[in-house]
């Protein structure tokens, strides 16, 4: 799989955002990439499910646009979910 390093990095600023913004599932995201990555809607929204299941909601919209952005960067554009219950 290629983007592996980019996947991560996704993955774990979604469980940072989500901590700081106390989100416990996220329903929608929207994350943007350059030209050249390997990253679609398809791909990210099954690491997702596969690395982040107790985050993400079985449903995900995963939506990935393309932009002028260096290789091996995404930019989380959007982030919608269920709040969490708890907080401190």
């Amino acid at each position: 799989m290629h983007d592996t390093i980019l996947f991560s990095k996704i993955s774990e600023s979604l469980k940072e955002c989500c901590e700081k913004e106390n989100i416990s599932k996220i329903s929608e995201v929207i994350v943007a990439v350059n030209d050249r990555s390997h990253v679609n809607s398809n791909n990210l929204s099954e690491y997702l499910r596969n690395y982040n299941e107790n985050l993400v909601d079985d449903n995900i919209k995963v939506t990935v646009r393309i932009e002028d952005l260096p290789e091996q960067t995404a930019i989380i554009r959007r982030i919608e979910g269920e709040a969490s219950k708890c907080q401190s």
